[in-house]
């Protein structure tokens, strides 16, 4: 028998006859710092829950989580997994894997990964289906529906599944301890109990749900352990593909779950249009990726994408770009793409909720929500302030959840609206731009392109000066020398005053000073540069100058305005 891996980041050698390339328990148990007995290959294809009582059969090539499951009973579990063809069994361990799973491991053949007490078997299921997704290694190539259901299982603080119009289940997310009897069966049995299917029918679910975007509400029936759902369907057009349900958990569903689900149900429907008629559910969603990409930069035939759409290309769409201002990325761009990536998803999710149409891309380490137009809307046209109102609420509910779901100081810009979709690269720009200048306010959640034009201004003539500009004036370069040779801030104290228009106390307040220390610094710095402040030419180019000294040290960007306009 091979010894046991002990978990840990970077996890161990793979065992003897696994390919290194696939999906292994190794990485997952190195990932949880989680315990591997290897038998078997540990190649996995799909994760199942097991509890007491319930039937193992045609388990081939899936990981079985025993929940609920110690001792004898598990290793009766990992015997019945080996015989029905799984290639792990998951187990709760307190102290080492127990010697009769241990035998009972080495006689099935099969990988038992050992998973420590106080680890949450959702975040096992998760590791497990991340690994799929990363390593290709679903039979169905669904790990974009499993991403998906966990995007959303995280926004709404429920569970989700996805089925098919034959109500198979075909991915799932959300912990496992949660579940009802419903779900638990559901997702054992790979299709939904036919005598509540036949309720559903009864009290008109589906038929409402293949209408349009409606989310039905299906009532708990506690006598029956079943708990409350919220279900939308996932339709191309008039033909349904699907559904996708939330069932509601040990804490309520979070507000804005209906919304969530919506959106999650119109990015699914392209995922099984490909399952249904292509037979690969991943290349479709590559193929809008890279739709989506080369429309933000501005690489792809407009009018295709147009088509591809469904939109008309005389179409408008506004931009909002975010920013996830994750500086626990630094030196970790391994994480940091993780990160980007996971919080692209919940954009997706937002997105697609508030237009059908919308697409998600990455650029420059931030995400960029196009959000198509009809034409002759209100936002399609330059302008658009009923719309941009609209955007700047969409986009402070988006950050709000993606600084609850991140831990960052997520920042987005509702960067306007393209006239065209070829117009798409140059409003993008502007978020990216608009991006810069909000870092300066980080307690400041969303800014719109029209509402920072003042600083982006100054910006733009402070990067020509710098780049071009030869005349500064003499006593200026003096006062900021004075500084650097004795220690003081009378050059950022007369700037800061300038900019706020010669409030005292405000200044004082934002230097920690006591405002007659600031009239003495005021007073000197004028007495060493020489200009005079009740001339407004003067005035204006010690605020220029002094910026340009700021931006090349490096102590603040180019062009940040004190104080920040609150209006925006």
């Amino acid at each position: 028998m091979n010894e046991d891996h002990e978990g840990g980041r970077g996890g161990g050698t793979a065992p003897e006859g696994m390919s290194p390339g696939g999906t292994t328990l190794g990485r997952i148990a190195g990932a949880l710092g989680a315990v591997l007995v290897a038998e078997g290959t540990g190649e996995i294809t799909d994760v199942i829950i097991a509890e007491p009582g319930d039937s193992v059969v045609g388990m081939s090539g899936m990981l079985v989580l025993a929940v609920g499951l110690r001792g004898a009973a598990a290793a009766d579990l990992v015997t019945a997994a080996g015989a029905a063809g799984a290639a792990g069994v998951a187990v709760r361990i307190d102290d080492g894997v127990p010697g009769e799973v241990r035998a009972a491991a080495r006689a099935a053949g099969v990988a038992v990964l050992g998973v420590p007490a106080g680890l949450r078997w959702d975040k096992v299921e998760a590791e497990a289906r991340r690994e799929m997704i990363v390593r290709g290694g679903g039979a169905d190539r669904r790990g974009d529906l499993y991403s998906l259901a966990q995007t959303v299982a995280s926004l709404t603080h429920g569970l989700v599944s996805v089925e098919d119009t034959a109500h198979r289940v075909m991915a799932y997310a959300g912990p496992g301890e949660e579940a009802d009897e419903l779900r638990r069966r559901s997702i054992l049995g790979r299709n939904c109990p036919e005598p509540y299917l036949a309720l559903l029918r009864e009290w008109g679910v589906y038929q409402r749900v293949r209408r349009g975007d409606e989310v039905v509400e299906v009532e708990a029936r506690p006598e029956e352990g079943i708990r409350r759902r919220l279900v939308a369907g996932i339709n191309a057009g008039t033909r349904p593909l699907g559904t996708i349900w939330l069932q509601e958990g040990d804490r309520p569903l979070a507000p804005g779950a209906e919304r969530a689900l919506r959106g999650a149900a119109r990015l699914a429907g392209a995922q099984l249009v490909d399952h249904y008629y292509r037979g690969d559910s991943g290349a479709r969603l590559r193929s809008r990726e890279d739709l989506a990409h080369g429309l933000l930069t501005g690489r792809f035939n407009t009018a295709a994408l147009a088509g591809h759409l469904g939109v008309a290309p005389a179409s408008g769409a506004s931009v909002v770009a975010v920013d996830l201002r994750d500086d626990r990325a630094w030196g970790d761009g391994t994480g940091r793409d993780a990160r980007l990536a996971e919080a692209a998803s919940i954009v997706a999710v937002h997105a697609a909720a508030y237009r059908r149409n919308a697409l998600v891309a990455q650029a420059c380490g931030q995400i960029y929500a196009m959000l198509p137009e009809a034409p002759g809307s209100a936002g399609s046209a330059a302008g658009g302030d009923a719309s941009e109102s609209a955007l700047v609420r969409w986009a402070t509910e988006l950050v709000t959840a993606l600084r609850q779901y991140t831990r960052t100081p997520v920042q987005a810009v509702v960067a306007g609206t393209a006239a065209r979709l070829e117009d798409i690269p140059a409003v993008k720009l502007r978020g990216h731009q608009g991006l810069q200048i909000l870092a300066g306010t980080p307690d400041r959640a969303v800014g719109t392109h029209s509402g920072l034009t003042s600083s982006l201004l100054v910006r733009e003539v402070l990067e020509l000066l710098a780049g071009h500009g030869t005349v500064r004036h003499p006593g200026l370069t003096s006062l900021v020398a004075h500084d650097a040779a004795h220690g003081t801030e009378m050059a950022r104290s007369l700037r800061l005053y300038l900019d706020a228009f010669g409030d005292v106390g405000s200044v004082a307040k934002a230097l920690n000073v006591h405002p007659n220390t600031l009239r003495y610094r005021v007073r000197k710095a004028v007495a060493l540069s020489g200009i005079d402040l009740d001339d407004p030419e003067h005035r204006l180019a010690a605020m220029i100058q002094l910026r340009l000294v700021e931006g090349a040290e490096g102590t603040e960007g180019l062009g940040r305005p004190f104080p920040v306009n609150a209006a925006d």
